[in-house]
């Protein structure tokens, strides 16, 4: 029960924090431009900050293994929800059926997922999770364009690269195996940017949640369903799944973790760009990102009961 305790008591402090993006807008203290900035700036500077100071630690061979464990869990996870998303969600049934396959599939591991991680498993359990924030862009800048706009580009592939998390990735992980420490002068600016991922990120999903019309969402079934399929019904069963392979927890819980996060933020800023439907991209962030509060510590407590 040790770490479903844990994963509460930070959703609540996220939760709270929330609160504060929430009643910011509602003050009109930040405004929706403003969201927009501090998405930027989170996505841009704050994260890779972070995630480049996580690899800031001394080289160890066993992380290492748990690191590239870690690369092919992540792997596995995104393919069984490509598999299951196709399978469950038809184009027949739902012309929307774009926007909510994107939406099962795709994480918000980068804004909850590594602020989660950091809370709950401390610097080691963000080293790993930055395994699965890593497969995230490569499947999201290819496989979730294609899904968006129906075609692939070679822009795609350039996105991956130019990716601001990517590019902290390789050079943490360089760092990291080459031993490399950033002096002191450095590294504390480089800290105190990082500390800023956690309340910057719940903010602006505040912000986010604030200019949505929660009692439309609920009324709408479609939106309910989708959302349980991604809070519950996907990564129990991945969990299930992937539970019979011979991985440490220290390894496997934090990736897990991030799989169970509520749906992706980018999914809006896509369907925004190849002219989806954004309202209802923005809908299925919003209710997922309330719902993720119960889902994320019962997915949790599924995984110290079955392993």
């Amino acid at each position: 029960m040790g770490y479903s305790v844990s994963v509460i008591k930070q959703v609540v402090i996220m939760f709270l924090i929330t609160c504060v993006g929430v009643l910011s807008y509602k003050r009109d203290i930040l405004s929706k431009e403003a969201g927009k900035k501090l998405s930027g700036f989170v996505l841009g500077v704050v994260s890779p900050c972070f995630i480049f100071m996580s690899y800031q630690t001394d080289y160890s061979a066993d992380m290492l293994k748990g690191l590239a464990i870690s690369f092919g869990l992540s792997i596995a996870t995104h393919l069984l929800f490509i598999f299951g998303s196709n399978m469950l969600i038809r184009k027949n049934k739902c012309p929307e059926y774009i926007i909510e396959r994107f939406s099962i599939i795709y994480t918000n591991c980068g804004f909850m997922g590594i602020p989660l991680i950091e809370g709950v498993f401390g610097p080691d359990g963000v080293l790993y999770a930055t395994a699965y924030l890593t497969v995230f862009n490569i499947f999201v800048w290819s496989h979730g364009i294609i899904t968006m706009r129906n075609s692939f580009t070679k822009d795609s592939i350039f996105s991956v690269l130019k990716s601001p998390a990517i590019i902290a990735i390789a050079l943490g992980l360089l760092c990291y195996l080459t031993e490399i420490r950033v002096p002191e002068l450095i590294a504390r600016p480089l800290n105190y940017i990082g500390s800023m991922n956690t309340p910057l990120a719940m903010v602006t999903a505040g912000l986010t949640i604030a200019q949505t019309k929660l009692i439309d969402v609920i009324k709408n079934k479609r939106i309910i369903l989708i959302t349980f399929l991604r809070l519950f019904v996907f990564p129990a069963a991945v969990i299930v799944i992937l539970s019979l392979l011979p991985i440490p927890d220290e390894v496997f819980m934090p990736v897990m973790l991030t799989a169970c996060c509520p749906t992706a933020a980018i999914g809006t800023l896509f369907a925004v760009q190849y002219d989806k439907n954004a309202v209802y991209a923005s809908q299925l962030f919003s209710i997922s990102t309330i719902l993720s509060a119960v889902s994320m510590p019962l997915m949790i407590l599924l995984m110290e009961v079955i392993r």
